[in-house]
């Protein structure tokens, strides 16, 4: 585990666990027809919002290497691949613990790296300001509903802005600490549906348990406040004018506990509704 870890995904294992210092909390939940088990070792009482993203960004890829391999088990393809960058073209939700993450991993970046991300970060979201005027769908962009996600990004392609973390040879510059939409973005079928001249939209696998959704969740019960959705342009600037939030501090036990809970209580929720479907 990293130094600057307080909250880390360990290996369930009983050999590994008995071993670890701190306290461990594990727990699981089905997800593409897997079960799912996890152990977060917590190392320190208190706990920021930001140290819960990288056990969410461990977990998010568990879930989504699980659904592509229940795709796969059903014959479907998945076009996605490294180099392919359509869905680089739609505006990216961030919850608000991603992006005092991401504020912080800025931080410890080489300042030329972190100057040149943190430029392209404002000519994005300058460009966006410009073309805001009566676009009422930005006023939503944090509510539930994929019409309303959908209606979002078409107006997003028509900036013709890419995301601002995107790299000429078509790769992410920040891989690793991608968002959790990204890591949940898994496109079915051929990928002529990805291309801007085709006007049929991608045919995209819905996580039953969306870890991203579960962050936000997290955060709104821990603040009080309604869920909240960054666009990603103006991540790093929002992140700064709300630094009392990034430094705020929670019983570490009681976020992991009620994490835990959030995941499982959507994975019972997506199981019920399969069994009304059938």
């Amino acid at each position: 585990m990293a130094d600057n870890e307080n909250l880390a995904v360990m290996e369930s294992s009983p050999e590994v666990l008995d071993n670890l210092p701190g306290r461990v909390i594990d727990f699981s939940f089905e997800a593409a027809e897997q079960k799912m088990s996890f152990a977060i070792n917590i190392m320190n009482e208190e706990a920021t919002l930001a140290d819960i993203v990288m056990p969410a960004r461990k977990m998010s890829s568990k879930i989504a290497i699980a659904h592509r391999e229940m795709i796969a088990r059903k014959g479907q393809i998945i076009p996605c691949k490294k180099g392919c960058c359509a869905c680089c073209s739609s505006l990216i939700p961030m919850s608000v613990p991603e992006v005092f993450r991401m504020r912080e991993e800025f931080l410890e970046m080489p300042g030329q790296k972190c100057n040149k991300l943190l430029r392209d970060c404002i000519y994005s979201a300058e460009k966006i300001l410009k073309k805001t005027e009566n676009k009422e769908c930005l006023n939503t962009f944090a509510e539930e509903g994929r019409h309303g996600v959908s209606q979002i990004n078409k107006w997003y392609g028509e900036l013709g802005l890419v995301c601002p973390f995107l790299s000429k040879s078509g790769l992410c510059k920040i891989y690793a600490e991608r968002p959790l939409a990204c890591r949940e973005h898994i496109v079915i079928g051929a990928s002529d549906s990805c291309q801007k001249k085709n006007m049929c939209r991608p045919n995209v696998e819905a996580m039953d348990v969306s870890v991203l959704e579960s962050l936000g969740q997290l955060a709104s019960e821990l603040e009080g406040t309604e869920v909240e959705a960054v666009m990603l342009p103006f991540s790093l600037a929002w992140a700064q004018d709300n630094l009392a939030r990034a430094e705020h501090k929670w019983p570490a036990e009681k976020m992991v506990r009620r994490f835990a809970e959030i995941l499982q209580e959507k994975s019972e929720k997506s199981s019920l509704q399969d069994i009304l479907q059938k």
